[in-house]
């Protein structure tokens, strides 16, 4: 009878281990489609909880610093330490609650008329006849002594575009998708107000729930893997906090300069313009030129040569906010290159939506960095150089034998609640234990 302490015990339960999970990844290959489908729709029943954690992070530096200012004038009286951090726990959550509500409730307030005034003025019967006019002008310079002169004289494609738009849309399926769009609008919003319940008990008990998870981790798993769990934890915080803090501020100073900006040079719609540019600004890469694009649809309607001042305005704007505002307020850099940006934006973007765009960058950031983590420790194992500069002219592995007395076994140590490894020189990730 085997034991099941005996090595061949474990050796079985290893391969029978080994050979189901490479069938669930056979099977979620074969299935892919059906697998994002089910991960989209378990995403949107849990919606609430992610805008309850999205919520907490930008509410947690105002509940912070509140925090800090009622502790020391209530450390003053006579009240007692513990009843002093409850309520001032209570007073941060209530003030960045209100912070929370007046800063939203202001954007709606500032776009919601701003946007109706634009959709009214923009498609009036008499901007439309004048935008008619204007693209036929146009179009006729264009085509003038070429082979589509004739065609576009006889079909008239522009007449046949507005008729289009004013009659040709069917009553019945713009009704269907009105209904459609307000549903879909509803339920966002009804998650949107769940999820700031949720972000003021995250924000009251978040030292609680931290200690929970870490309990729950304690008891699955070993103490180095829930050393290494915890270790995530810190890093994924680091990530998702600065980058959601940091975008959201630097989006606002933004869409400050460009409304400012906008002003002094005369341009046409500037608020709902400079709106658009600091709200799409949160996307990393080319979530400003959505912005831009936006307003220059507007604009160029009213004025091409005021279009094509607002789009140099804006692309100053956005070297400015690249090489000087956007790297004071994020650190330098994400910690990937902009091709991953870009790829990250992209794949999260196209199975998560608007939502997946805003998150993918930190949630890639944590992965590569995880990923180049194991890969320098692997290297350091085998005594190999960790500069990337090192590889580019290699032909062997034993072309790197020169850099080998250069690393010895890899340093790990544990103390309190930190696990620190000797990591890439390049990498400048530090783990922040203020918040644990």
């Amino acid at each position: 009878m085997i034991q099941k302490d005996s090595k061949y015990f474990r050796l079985g339960l290893t391969v029978l281990t080994v050979i189901i999970l490479s069938a669930l990844f056979v099977v979620t290959l074969i299935n892919i489609g059906t697998v994002f489908a089910a991960l989209k729709k378990i995403i949107s029943v849990f919606s609430f909880v992610i805008y309850g954690i999205v919520f907490a992070y930008l509410m947690n530096p105002m509940l912070k610093l509140v925090e800090k200012l009622f502790q020391r004038i209530f450390g003053r009286s006579n009240m007692t330490e513990r009843s002093a951090r409850k309520l001032s726990r209570i007073i941060g959550v209530l003030v960045a609650l209100l912070s929370f509500i007046a800063l939203v409730y202001g954007l709606i307030a500032l776009v919601v008329p701003q946007l109706a005034e634009s959709i009214s003025t923009t498609f009036s019967p008499e901007n439309l006849q004048k935008y008619y006019e204007q693209i036929t002008t146009w179009l006729n310079n264009v085509v003038k002594g070429s082979p589509l002169e004739n065609w576009i004289r006889e079909n008239d494609p522009v007449s046949a575009l507005r008729d289009w738009l004013t009659k040709g849309m069917d009553i019945f399926s713009t009704i269907s998708s009105v209904v459609t769009s307000a549903y879909g609008v509803g339920k966002v919003i009804f998650n949107m107000i769940i999820g700031v319940v949720v972000a003021v008990y995250l924000l009251i008990s978040k030292e609680r729930f931290i200690a929970q998870l870490k309990k729950i981790t304690v008891a699955v798993f070993s103490p180095r893997t829930a050393d290494r769990v915890f270790e995530i934890g810190r890093l994924a915080n680091k990530s998702f906090g600065g980058f959601m803090v940091g975008k959201l501020l630097d989006s606002l100073i933004i869409g400050l300069i460009s409304y400012i900006g906008m002003l002094i040079i005369g341009l046409p719609y500037a608020l709902f313009s400079s709106v658009m540019v600091g709200i799409f600004n949160i996307i990393p890469f080319f979530g400003p030129f959505i912005g831009i694009a936006i307003g220059a649809v507007l604009i160029i309607l009213e004025s091409p040569i005021q279009c094509l001042y607002f789009l140099i305005f804006e692309i100053i704007l956005q070297q400015v906010d690249g090489n000087i505002i956007g790297p004071k307020i994020l650190g330098g850099r994400l910690g990937i290159s902009d091709f991953w940006i870009l790829v990250s934006i992209t794949v999260f973007g196209s199975f998560f939506g608007f939502g997946g765009m805003i998150l993918g960058v930190p949630v890639f950031t944590v992965i590569y960095t995880l990923v180049s983590q194991a890969v320098n420790n692997a290297l350091r194992k085998k005594k190999r150089s960790l500069q990337t500069e090192d590889y580019y002219s290699i032909l062997t592995v034993e072309d790197l034998a020169k850099y080998d007395q250069e690393f010895g076994e890899p340093t790990v140590f544990y103390s309190g609640d930190t696990f620190e490894t000797e990591y890439d020189p390049d990498d400048d990730f530090e783990f922040d234990d203020s918040e644990h």
